[in-house]
């Protein structure tokens, strides 16, 4: 049959996602380096609280203005060239911080990673539209989301132990942590450039036109095509409310526990039971939305589900309780990630994914920026003595109202492919 000759599906697609998923998790580890261990930190570096506290907020900083030439650079050259990229500034960067007694080397080897960071990041929907036929992009994009999670709770969870283990009390112990993590990163790297070919033989099924290679002409025009497409638009609104908001909660995790009588500690294992929850959302729910071809319902779902139990988590004071509504939440938020994500690239077809894909991510590190920054500022006129974050929380489940209202104006449709010229 025609479609035999000009499509193909090949298993090798899971090794291709899993050396990425090496790479982006790898990403996420270096950029909590310091945020488990931030006390012991400011101690053997011997510098505030802000400074220890700067080396993390430099990868959302950073990623705003690198996000759209990085997605340019993915749709022009593909997925493994700018993957490539970000590896190589993560493993070359990141051994720059192994001068521990040297802030401002340690904070150039952040900036630096965090340069690469949106080449690997802004590139998961490229590498699935390159790899993966449209019925399993939702959960290609969602496994490809779930190895940020995991970076993450390894950073977490690992980082202390080790450097206890290690000596904390002690300079050249940080310099073993970091050393440890250098190495991995070029490990990743190495698993990448063997691993991930640039493109099957034949592409795959897609509902879009034919996938874009590097002939492709990407320009600054780009964006008045992107924006035109209604459904886009629409995207860009929830993941800037729903990143936002995801991004506030967990950052502020720790002070909107601390009223309600609950431990630092204890705070931030309900933050990692989130995203852990979060892990088993982005696999079974995205798996769903492609075995019935339907982006929107789930949308929704998160939004909807996120009201009530931002609220719980607000107004709760049972440690157990808030265990479990976290979980709920984490479930069905974080799982909304890789749908909208898979809804974009199919709304804007494969030539302009890698920007489009910059674009959201973009807006959802800006929100997340501005959010934090409101709910501190909602705390600080209505917290008074207490320090309750009560009014904060709702702000937040008003902004999933909001969010669920904008989710019911996207339009379930075949998606369609717009031209890189203009």
């Amino acid at each position: 049959m025609p479609q035999e000759e000009t499509h193909g599906t090949y298993g090798y697609r899971w090794v291709v996602l899993a050396a990425y998923m090496v790479v982006a998790a790898l990403t996420q580890l270096m950029w909590l380096n310091y945020a488990p261990i931030t006390s012991q930190t400011q101690n053997l570096m011997g510098v505030s609280e802000f400074k220890v506290v700067l080396l993390a907020t430099m990868f959302p900083l950073v990623y705003i203005p690198v996000s759209i030439p990085a997605g340019m650079i993915i749709d022009r050259k593909g997925y493994r060239y700018a993957v490539m990229i970000g590896a190589v500034l993560m493993a070359a960067f990141s051994f720059l911080r192994l001068a521990s007694g040297n802030y401002a080397l340690v904070l150039i080897g952040m900036i630096g990673i965090s340069i690469g960071q949106p080449f690997v990041l802004n590139s998961i929907t490229k590498l699935v539209s390159t790899w993966f036929s449209t019925d399993e992009s939702a959960l290609a994009t969602g496994l490809g989301t779930l190895s940020l999670f995991v970076g993450m709770i390894i950073a977490l969870a690992v980082t202390p132990p080790l450097l206890k283990a290690l000596g904390e009390n002690e300079l050249g112990s940080l310099r073993w942590v970091v050393l440890i993590y250098s190495l991995a990163a070029v490990a990743g790297l190495i698993i990448f450039a063997l691993l991930a070919k640039a493109r099957p033989p034949k592409p795959p099924k897609r509902t879009e036109h034919e996938i874009a290679g590097e002939e492709v002409t990407i320009r600054w025009s780009s964006f008045r095509s992107i924006f035109a497409l209604h459904n886009f638009r629409i995207l860009c609104v929830i993941i800037l409310i729903g990143n936002g908001a995801f991004v506030g909660l967990m950052q502020l995790i720790e002070k909107i526990m601390q009223p309600k009588g609950i431990t630092s500690g204890t705070a931030g294992n309900i933050g990692a039971v989130i995203v852990i929850a979060g892990v088993a959302g982005c696999i079974v729910l995205p798996s769903i939305s492609d075995k019935i071809m339907r982006r929107k319902p789930f949308v929704l779902l998160a939004a909807a589900a996120a009201v009530p139990t931002i609220l719980l988590i607000g107004g709760l004071k049972s440690t157990a309780l808030i265990f479990v509504i976290g979980g709920l939440l984490g479930f069905f938020l974080l799982s909304a990630l890789p749908v909208v994500l898979a809804f974009a690239e199919e709304t804007t077809g494969a030539a302009l994914t890698g920007m489009a894909t910059s674009i959201m991510l973009l807006l959802g590190n800006a929100g997340g920026v501005v959010v934090t920054l409101i709910m501190e500022a909602i705390k600080g006129a209505t917290g008074g003595e207490s320090g309750s974050f009560f009014w904060a929380m709702l702000f937040l489940a008003v902004l999933f109202a909001a969010g669920f209202l904008v989710a019911l104006r996207l339009r379930e449709q075949p998606p369609i492919s717009v031209t890189g010229g203009g």
